[in-house]
């Protein structure tokens, strides 16, 4: 892997081969000079690194950097399905480093999407959690058997463990109830799971998931023993939650946008009204640092790998990128070749957006992109290796920069990667 190298990270990410005990001439620096430096430091590593030059640094410098840090992500790299494997790796775009850290409460769990810096774990049992991958803090959500289309959890019945209902709680049909595995719920129950703010820094959190066969919507605040149903009295499918601010934005399949805080929910707001006709899946929802909203859609393209066997996989050729803009007095989608210089990063993660002005190495108008065809893993369909960067303006997409060894050499990466922002707050 050229120009990449592994650092091997502790819970306080701390490089061994960097690590220094003894005193050194930076240690006569002035206090407010040393503080100044650290303050100078957006990239979390870095920071690390200087805490770690001395004992005087480490006893001047608190562990966790009082201001703001970058927000570029880090692209996590789950442990494959190895049931001894407790490592996962992060690769930093911006450093053009692969860190490696051991996390064992993640052996044999399904990594599925992340939000604010925490990470959801699930093995198909009831049991819910989030992981802070540089603190290793948990937290723990409602289980899984309290959704309110999940009848029952029978753990003495054979891949049959789920009563689950195929239809939409709310609607006036007659219920079907499917019978589902552990893996089936492992794999594809959760389709995204959202924080509205960081339990770090708020205890006033809650957490919103798109679920279930129909993708359906449930909430919970910190402290509830249970998931609660958002009504929805329609056949429209929900596709992308972001948060801000304390606040949910859902993205429909219809392109309507709909919004919700802990004043409205379970009730939520539609604030742009639906597309003259559905669209189709794959598209994310963003939103700027200025406050645009933009909803990407992703082009897929099969291709055959055994026809006799009828084998696929599939990749990434295009996105289709429309703008929330005001027009004759109501909110609309419109369709735009440029999103100026802002960077998304889209996948199973809370999707994220940072400008480019202050990243000398990386240009704007551009979509880091991971794999978030899930269901393929059930399909038959050789997957998670979808990822790159594309650029809106001339249509092109790359590999993500020094990550194409790690997908050349595996057509399959299981479970796919997902773009984590580092947040080392306790």
């Amino acid at each position: 892997m050229d120009g990449i190298g592994y650092v091997v990270m502790g819970p306080a990410l701390i490089p061994a081969s960097e690590e220094n005990k003894h005193e050194c001439p930076l240690s006569e620096l002035p206090e407010n000079l040393i503080y100044e430096i650290g303050k100078r430091l957006t990239i979390y590593a870095d920071y690390v690194r200087l805490r770690s030059t001395c004992k005087s640094f480490q006893s001047l410098l608190p562990k966790v950097p009082n201001h703001q840090l970058s927000q570029v992500p880090w692209l996590m790299i789950p442990p494959a399905n190895d049931a001894s494997d407790t490592h996962c790796k992060f690769f930093s775009i911006l450093e053009n480093k692969m860190y490696k850290l051991e996390l064992p409460k993640v052996q044999g769990k399904l990594l599925r999407g992340s939000s604010h810096g925490w990470v959801l774990m699930i093995n198909g049992y009831p049991e819910l959690n989030l992981i802070n991958p540089l603190t290793r803090a948990q937290i723990q959500l409602p289980p899984i058997d309290t959704f309110p289309d999940v009848l029952g959890y029978r753990p003495y019945m054979a891949d049959e463990e789920y009563l689950i209902l195929r239809v939409r709680p709310n609607l006036p049909k007659p219920a079907k109830v499917q019978v589902e595995s552990i893996a089936y719920v492992r794999d594809v129950f959760i389709h995204k799971l959202v924080l509205s703010s960081n339990p770090t820094t708020s205890k006033e959190y809650m957490a919103m998931a798109i679920y279930g066969m129909v993708l359906d919507l449930a909430f919970c605040k910190n402290g509830d023993k249970k998931w609660t149903l958002i009504q929805q009295n329609d056949q429209h499918m929900n596709h992308d939650i972001i948060s801000h601010k304390g606040k949910f934005y859902v993205l429909r399949n219809d392109g309507g946008l709909w919004v919700g805080d802990s004043a409205s929910l379970p009730n939520m707001t539609q604030l742009v009204p639906s597309l003259p006709r559905t669209i189709l899946n794959y598209f994310s929802l963003a939103r700027t640092i200025s406050g645009e909203f933009f909803m990407v859609r992703k082009i897929h393209k099969l291709e055959p790998i055994s026809r006799i066997d009828h084998i696929y996989s599939y990749k990434t050729i295009d996105f289709v990128v429309y703008k929330l803009d005001h027009h004759q007095g109501e909110l609309k989608w419109r369709m735009v070749k440029n999103i100026g210089d802002n960077l998304f990063f889209v996948g199973i993660n809370d999707s994220l957006c940072i400008s480019s002005q202050n990243l000398a190495r990386y240009k704007g108008n551009c979509i880091y992109f991971t794999d978030d065809y899930f269901d393929c893993h059930r399909e038959g369909i050789v997957g998670g290796h979808d990822m790159g960067v594309y650029n809106v303006e001339d249509r092109s997409i790359k590999p993500l920069p020094g990550y194409n060894y790690y997908v050349s050499h595996a057509m399959l990466v299981w479970p796919p990667p997902i773009w984590v922002s580092p947040n080392p707050a306790p």
